[in-house]
């Protein structure tokens, strides 16, 4: 696994969907801290707090943003308080945990009313997973939809469900699509029923009620 890759993804698509008002970021499992340093290069004014879980791409995030919270995010107390950040940033990173939905709804009370969750995750719904599970094939890789790190794998409707319960309505969503020609021909042909089986990745925007 090239590890830059890993941890040094600017996520320009993430940063898209990041409010212009915000002031105060969190970016859960963030890597280098490139996105943060790419968001503070737009917005000199904006705060970026990272949490991330290996030391040494901590230690580089903090060279590239203003705070970095090292350790594992489901044993640590944030030290904020409650309404602090306006925008929460999970990318690629709830699937990585033993429990995501308790993470979800801990962190909430940390976001101020009205703001924005922007979570980033692969879909076990894409065709490669159920191809491979016709001919009885679960195979782990380094990275993709079935990262040997992953631990817990989501729907669209899984998703959805998850950010709801934590206190989310979905204001947007995003479907990133990797397929042939002909596998997006076949798409279009079966309509929205289909969609999903070609969806690679989920990005998703909601809203703190």
């Amino acid at each position: 696994m090239n590890t830059d890759d890993y941890y040094g993804s600017e996520r320009e698509d993430i940063i898209a969907l990041i409010p212009s008002d915000a002031r105060r970021v969190l970016d859960v499992g963030c890597g280098f801290g490139l996105m943060g340093k790419a968001l503070k290069q737009k917005n000199s004014a904006i705060e970026v707090v990272g949490f991330e879980t290996e030391e040494k791409a901590a230690e580089i995030a903090k060279k590239n943003i203003d705070k970095v919270i090292t350790g594992d995010v489901e044993g640590v107390k944030m030290p904020f308080a409650d309404r602090y950040f306006d925008c929460l940033v999970y990318g690629e990173v709830l699937e990585h945990l033993k429990d995501p939905w308790r993470v979800l709804k801990e962190h909430a009370p940390y976001l101020k009313k009205g703001g924005c969750c922007i979570v980033s995750m692969p879909n076990i719904s894409h065709y490669s997973i159920i191809e491979g599970l016709l001919k009885d094939k679960w195979d782990y890789k380094d990275a993709g939809i079935l990262d040997s790190t992953h631990l817990r794998f989501f729907t669209i409707n899984g998703i959805r469900k998850m950010l709801n319960d934590a206190g989310y309505i979905i204001d947007e969503e995003k479907r990133y699509i990797r397929a042939s020609k002909v596998r997006k021909a076949i798409g279009k042909l079966l309509g929205r029923c289909a969609v999903h089986l070609l969806t690679e990745q989920y990005l998703i925007k909601g809203r703190l009620v």
